[in-house]
């Protein structure tokens, strides 16, 4: 996770639909190794769980206080190919 919180993009004023389409962008944008981290509410951190859990994505969430959490996004290894 990055350390400096201050540098991390505060989505929680976007509805459900744009931040996801937000980090889908910012996925695409980044490489493979990259983390995409962000700041959000408790409704959007149950919508960014478990589609990107189930997609390939390795998932972080962080408890900031009751109604802010830190998301952490990075797109899983696939491992050796055969």
């Amino acid at each position: 996770m990055t350390i400096d919180p201050a540098e991390i993009p505060d989505f929680s004023d976007l509805t459900c639909t744009n931040l996801m389409i937000r980090l889908k962008i910012l996925l695409k944008k980044s490489g493979t190794d990259a983390v995409v981290e962000c700041l959000v509410r408790r409704d959007q951190r149950d919508t960014i769980d478990v589609p990107f859990s189930h997609s390939g994505y390795e998932v972080k969430i962080r408890k900031l206080d009751a109604n802010r959490y830190r998301v952490s996004l990075k797109k899983k290894d696939p491992g050796p190919k055969p």
